[in-house]
């Protein structure tokens, strides 16, 4: 698991200061890209080796208003990872206070940089030892 934190922009909101639903999409993304550099896995060497990894699903609940001039944590904890895709959890709490705001989930796959599924096994090994080892440290 991984805790990424921020305050939400004024631009985030709308007029009563409440951050647009649109935005936790967008958080849940800048959290996925701070677990993986957190775990040795910077998004940006990935993408310099050509792979990329599009969203396949997107799901979010909201339970709670954020607003403007609130700071939330991001819990990130890879879910799901079978060597073609893998999937993340996400829960947007308070920081003051802890409580839930927003819970999420995303799915992924990977692709070469011919656009084909790749298979990160077999061209990344070092890649998933890294996940498998997170896969079972953020289930336990």
């Amino acid at each position: 698991m991984d805790v990424y934190e921020r305050s939400p922009f004024y631009y985030e909101t709308d007029q009563m200061k409440i951050v647009h639903h649109s935005n936790y999409i967008r958080w849940f993304e800048e959290a996925r890209v701070h677990y993986l550099d957190s775990v040795g896995m910077r998004f940006a060497d990935q993408e310099a080796t050509g792979i990329v990894c599009p969203v396949l699903t997107v799901e979010a609940q909201y339970k709670q208003m954020v607003r403007f001039g609130d700071t939330v944590q991001i819990e990130t904890r890879l879910t799901m990872y079978n060597g073609l895709r893998y999937g993340f959890s996400y829960v947007v709490r308070d920081k003051a206070t802890g409580e839930v705001r927003c819970t999420g989930t995303s799915t992924h796959c990977f692709l070469a940089p011919d656009g084909r599924p790749m298979r990160v096994k077999k061209e990344y090994p070092a890649m998933h030892a890294v996940l498998t080892a997170h896969l079972a440290e953020d289930a336990g």
